[in-house]
């Protein structure tokens, strides 16, 4: 069975292109979220083995999204990626939970290379 992986941007395009090439090329479940309300309800019911975020959405962030998953028992397992360009830096976000940054303007290689070292293939 393929791991199932959330990818969540209010960008449709980078969504749908990370989303595309995650199924094509890395063979896993793909479940998309175009902000992050709709992200904490399909990670609390789908359960993903990894989720990607962009950290700035509308309607809420992808900081309050990851803390709302991560406070319970489930959702504080999931390993998660954030897409950002100065969220690390500044030091804007702790976690207890492996949380990794990507700076905007990877690849989608990359990308890939970072999934497949998280999910241990």
């Amino acid at each position: 069975m393929p791991k199932k992986i959330l990818v969540v941007d209010d960008e449709d395009s980078l969504r749908k292109s990370i989303a595309i090439m995650l199924r094509l090329r890395g063979g896993y479940e793909v479940l998309e979220a175009s902000d992050g309300l709709i992200g904490v309800d399909t990670a609390l019911a789908e359960k993903p083995d990894l989720i990607i975020s962009d950290v700035y959405m509308d309607n809420m962030n992808g900081f309050m999204m990851i803390d709302e998953i991560q406070s319970t028992p489930d959702g504080a397992k999931i390993p998660v990626i954030m897409m950002t360009s100065a969220a690390q830096g500044a030091g804007a976000w702790k976690s207890g939970a492996a949380v990794e940054y990507l700076d905007k303007g990877f690849t989608l290689p990359q990308l890939l290379e970072v999934v497949k070292r998280i999910l241990g293939e």
